[in-house]
């Protein structure tokens, strides 16, 4: 408990420290924070056409945050990958006079000293992002478009029947119009032709982003599936601890070692229940197939877990927060969300099993590349959040079969507690050592 309220004062002063360093931040972008408006002399309809053409409404990434919001350079240095989306109001001011007004909303990830209270936060913009749409939408509307949108006929110029279709700024028909299979033409100044063609327009957009979404799903957990698909045909990995790597394919032979769990060698060949793997430089060693993970036997569980999140950045640095167990260690941080909206129902298991996943990986890591972290901390960024770590010895006599997953649990540190099981099953959760003080 007495550790939980030094995190929670920390959290304050950390939070303190934010709201004044973006007290100057907001106060001079404060004139800024109003959209940016220009009228258009073009209906409703073709702007709101132009704007579907332009993709106006899509989060984009921003190459950097200098020249777009009202920050020094002190300032900016805290922040990384930078993102913006506009929001566009489109008011008709008449039949062919339309007010538009846009509004940037950037959002950055705030570095703070230390990471687990780090997030991400709405930066004022300074109204170049504003401007440099509008522009940019003064030229699509003026050229036409993809989409065909042209402005008005000049007095005494005849419309094509292909500006006439697509604008509805004429009211004289085309030259097919007398064939009876053409509808009638259409004029934009019917405001229930307008509120329905908008209507249809937005129907039309709101498909498209559905099949997006549906489809950047099925990417992501493709590629989870394709990044986490560990034992190919041509990989041996240890399952047991201890295990004897042979000089030949005999069990009376010399022992060269013992692997450890989740080891990994090149196959070479098999031979009598055994298989033959390379190890360093020019030298082979047997091992029995009774102890190998069989191809698969554990991707199942590992990409449902990988599927339900991204990994956003991972760094190595002493741990400052106040869990005695990685304290002042270096330590292996992992920043994961949601890569879709997940049930609320199942979100807390989801988490604890990617965190478990994560757990795995940094001992894997730690152990075939040297790396000096003593343990691993998860962060969750998404909407429920929370913080999961483990010390890289507990995953170890995990892994070995040394500690029951319960044991396991008990010895990690997950804040808060709820974060990391199911509301539906709140008596099926973890028991940790935090929990249990609390």
């Amino acid at each position: 408990m007495i550790v939980n309220l030094k995190l929670r004062a920390f959290q304050v002063l950390i939070f303190a420290a934010i709201a004044l360093t973006f007290t100057p931040l907001r106060c001079a972008a404060q004139d800024t924070d109003k959209p940016v408006d220009r009228i258009y002399e073009h209906p409703q309809i073709d702007v709101q056409k132009a704007l579907d053409s332009l993709d106006a409404f899509a989060t984009e990434r921003l190459p950097t945050l200098d020249g777009f919001v009202k920050a020094n350079a002190a300032t900016l240095d805290h922040f990384e990958n930078p993102h913006y989306q506009l929001h566009i109001d489109v008011n008709s001011q008449g039949v062919s006079q339309t007010l538009v007004s846009v509004t940037a909303k950037i959002t950055a990830w705030y570095a703070g000293v230390d990471a687990v209270h780090s997030q991400y936060v709405v930066i004022p913009s300074n109204g170049r992002l504003e401007n440099d749409f509008l522009d940019r939408l003064s030229i699509y509307m003026e050229k036409g478009g993809k989409a065909g949108l042209r402005p008005a006929s000049t007095p005494g110029s005849t419309p094509s029947a292909g500006a006439a279709g697509a604008a509805g700024t004429s009211a004289d028909p085309p030259a097919s119009a007398g064939d009876p299979a053409d509808p009638p033409p259409v004029t934009s100044s019917d405001p229930a032709v307008l509120a329905s063609n908008i209507a249809a327009l937005r129907a039309e957009r709101q498909s498209v982003e559905a099949k997006e979404r549906k489809t950047q799903q099925q990417i992501d957990e493709l590629s989870a599936i394709s990044k986490n698909q560990k034992y190919l045909a041509t990989v041996a990995v240890v399952r047991s601890a201890q295990t004897p790597v042979f000089t030949d394919s005999d069990e009376t032979s010399k022992v060269l070692f013992h692997a450890d769990p989740d080891d990994e060698f090149e196959i070479i060949d098999g031979r009598s229940g055994f298989v033959h793997v390379k190890l360093e430089g020019a030298v082979t060693g047997w091992i029995r197939v009774a102890q190998l993970l069989r191809p698969g036997e554990s991707d199942e569980a590992d990409s449902s877990a990988s599927a339900n999140f991204n990994t956003s950045n991972e760094q190595i640095k002493t741990f400052d927060g106040d869990w005695a167990p990685l304290k002042g260690k270096l330590t292996l941080f992992v920043f994961a969300e949601p890569v879709r909206k997940l049930p609320e129902g199942t979100l807390g298991q989801s988490q604890l099993e990617f965190a478990k996943q994560v757990f795995v990986d940094g001992y894997r890591e730690a152990n075939h590349t040297e790396q000096p972290a003593e343990g691993v901390v998860v962060v969750f960024l998404g909407e429920k959040g929370g913080v999961a770590a483990a010390a890289l010895a507990d995953i170890r006599r995990w892994r070995e079969g040394l500690l029951t997953d319960k044991a396991f649990l008990d010895k990690c540190s997950f804040d808060p507690p709820d974060s990391f099981r199911d509301s539906i099953q709140g008596r099926n959760r973890p028991v940790t050592g935090a929990d249990a003080k609390n």
